[in-house]
């Protein structure tokens, strides 16, 4: 063979290699595309006791150590049975804990002793045994690590009238925890959060200066942001337009209506917010800005929570992304579930846990 047919034949060789990877180069950017169950995430929180059974919230904060502490509001403790039901405690729930990962390893963190179901936090009142956890309590927000120390903020509520939906706002409060062994230390009034009624400390980002702090108030997201040795004093909240001193100048950084809880994080050089629109609503949505304050923009309907039981009363709420876990370009989301009757989830303990949806990066960036 002359060196001209050499050269051909090895220019067919590759052209023929080339359309032979065709197919699956075009397979991995279908995948790339595709939102599913992420199966090793639900499998960790499908736990029969004893500890934790049920919960939501389902914040993440990555430790120091490489642990992971995953904040819960109400939470069952205890045991479910072989058919999947849950015996009731006394009390029923308590209003918040923590799920702490450690490798395969996870153990629920809560006060009291082994048989006692205590909140990790709960406000003086209860501490002094003035009131119970049914009357006044902490339901957990967002946290971050600050001088060796996990901070949490924590939104103080009460039950201002009968029944289930039958709660008042309070406060924020800012809750700090001792590491390595996560217990509480301090706890600091939020301020003008009372006079606002927006409950700030929902979702957290950190920069070298400031850390914003974003909150839900009628449904609409408010960022405020603050030094970290000012956070217990001196504040400042986005009008819109202009970083301001007084709050009542504050206004919504989107004008949407969403999900209680949300994560703004950081990907590709750009800020991500993450939401779940309306307030019980199934579309898991994502938005890009230039800022941590917006302009927000590029919405995306990332998926639509499943309902994975035959049940009226079922609803989701509260997606919140995990990027500690992101792998093959896929983020981690969680969402709650929950039932507008409590029996339920005596009668059925898989209803109330988080579950995870990995999603393609690329989706949150399409055009």
């Amino acid at each position: 063979m002359n060196l001209k047919n050499i050269i051909s034949f090895t220019f067919v060789l590759i052209l023929a290699h080339f359309h032979s990877c065709k197919p699956n180069t075009d397979k991995m950017i279908k995948q790339a595309t595709i939102v599913y169950k992420d199966s090793i995430f639900n499998q960790k929180f499908q736990m029969y006791g004893p500890g934790f059974t049920g919960g939501d919230a389902t914040y993440s904060v990555l430790l120091p150590d490489g642990r992971t502490v995953w904040i819960f509001g109400d939470t069952f403790i205890g045991k479910i049975t072989p058919e999947l039901t849950r015996k009731k405690t006394s009390p029923m729930y308590i209003r918040n804990c923590f799920v702490v990962q450690n490798g395969i390893e996870m153990s629920t963190l809560h006060q009291g002793k082994s048989k006692e179901f205590i909140s990790m936090t709960v406000p003086n009142e209860v501490k002094e045994g003035a009131k119970t956890e049914l009357d006044i309590w902490f339901w957990p927000g967002d946290g971050f690590i600050h001088d060796n120390k996990l901070k949490i903020f924590m939104s103080k509520f009460h039950q201002a009238e009968k029944g289930m939906w039958g709660f008042e706002f309070l406060e924020s409060v800012l809750v700090e925890y001792s590491l390595p062994n996560l217990k509480e230390v301090k706890r600091t009034n939020i301020p003008y959060s009372k006079q606002s009624g927006i409950h700030f400390g929902h979702a957290l980002y950190e920069t070298k200066e400031h850390l914003y702090i974003y909150g839900l108030k009628d449904k609409k997201p408010y960022v405020a942001r603050a030094k970290y040795n000012n956070l217990e004093t001196t504040w400042e909240y986005f009008n819109g337009e202009n970083w301001v001193d007084d709050i009542t100048l504050i206004k919504p950084m989107l004008d949407i209506d969403g999900s209680e809880q949300f994560s703004i994080i950081k990907l590709r050089g750009q800020y991500v917010l993450i939401i779940q629109l309306g307030a019980l609503s199934r579309k898991v949505s994502s938005y890009i800005s230039n800022t941590p304050f917006g302009p927000w923009q590029n919405r995306q309907i990332l998926f639509k929570t499943p309902l994975l039981f035959k049940n009226k009363d079922i609803f989701t709420y509260n997606a919140l992304a995990h990027p500690q876990f992101t792998k093959n370009n896929e983020l981690l989301i969680s969402y709650n579930t929950n039932s507008l009757k409590l029996e339920d989830h005596f009668t059925n303990a898989r209803i109330y846990r988080p579950r995870f949806m990995r999603v393609p990066i690329n989706l949150i960036f399409k055009k």
